[in-house]
């Protein structure tokens, strides 16, 4: 299971999930759906509570202006 620090890094160095947080943050915001099925596609542990914390960071590496 992978952390949330280690998809960050992941993302620094792939276009193809850089294409895919693009592609979800293209409407400016996130979606329970959409959170879910990205957290099991990467197998990422993280919960439900801890969205808005998630997307605040998101911003400010400016995945979403």
């Amino acid at each position: 299971m992978a952390t949330v620090e280690q998809l960050i890094e992941q993302y620094e160095t792939d276009p193809k999930l850089q294409k895919e947080v693009k592609d979800i943050l293209a409407d400016r915001k996130v979606t329970i759906n959409e959170f879910r099925t990205f957290a099991k596609k990467h197998d990422v542990d993280i919960s439900l509570k801890d969205l808005p914390k998630y997307m605040k960071e998101a911003k400010k590496l400016g995945f979403i202006k």
